[in-house]
């Protein structure tokens, strides 16, 4: 059976109405030597907003190639009920798929009005390390507006994500002062002692002065930024 043939054969099981034929196909998609344009395809002509597309750009972030990267900043761009979840798939899976050159797509996920989205773009950019003095001021922004809610995201703190991007930019001696001195006075409120403690104690209440403090282990601090969310996930179950 050619190529021709068999990728006929999956995009038929992929139109059924049956949700096992379709989880068949995304399988068969994954581990097709085309898997990159084979789901590429899927994403942008599924209708499954709520899951069948989520799952597909999910898989996208274990691969590589120019229709992949295309279909998922077509995805981030969706709007409107129901979208939330894709739009942070494909921002992490772009992330991903290629690391820092997903810098302004990353960004522009910060700016969204959803919180989950600005999350997962956080995420993204912590675990990327892009970025430049406009992403360190955006992301700092929103640091500054996370301790101002009331209600936090569970699991990987918002804080930490946060403080996790930032700490990986501080090489410049004032732009170190900056971040410590805010870390300091805002100590209570940032309520990370943990992370502190295993990545950068230095810059603690009982730490150097603040023009002595120095930088963290940079690669420590993306290590941890992308565990668990940059793993691959391996072939998806049909």
């Amino acid at each position: 059976m050619s190529d021709t043939c068999h990728h006929e054969a999956i995009f038929t099981a992929f139109s059924s109405r049956r949700i096992a034929h379709r989880a068949r196909a995304v399988r068969d998609a994954y581990i097709d030597d085309h898997a990159d344009p084979l789901l590429a395809q899927m994403l942008d002509e599924s209708n499954d907003l709520a899951f069948g597309k989520v799952v597909i750009a999910a898989h996208l972030g274990d691969l590589t190639g120019a229709a992949g990267d295309d279909a998922l900043r077509r995805a981030i761009r969706v709007s409107g009920p129901g979208s939330r979840d894709l739009r942070c798939a494909s921002l992490l899976a772009l992330a991903k798929r290629v690391g820092t050159q997903a810098t302004p797509d990353l960004l522009a996920g910060l700016a969204a009005s959803d919180a989950a989205v600005k999350r997962y773009a956080v995420i993204g950019l912590a675990g990327t390390g892009g970025g430049d003095d406009n992403a360190w001021k955006q992301v700092f922004a929103y640091l500054r507006s996370v301790l101002r809610r009331k209600r936090r995201a569970h699991g990987q703190s918002e804080v930490a994500l946060a403080l996790a991007y930032l700490a990986q930019h501080v090489a410049d001696p004032s732009r170190r002062f900056e971040l410590v001195a805010f870390i300091r006075g805002n100590w209570d409120a940032l309520d990370e002692a943990d992370w502190f403690a295993q990545l950068w104690s230095d810059a603690s209440p009982g730490g150097p002065d603040l023009d002595a403090v120095p930088s963290p282990n940079h690669a420590a601090i993306q290590a941890w930024a992308r565990e668990p969310l940059f793993r691959p996930l391996g072939v998806p179950t049909a």
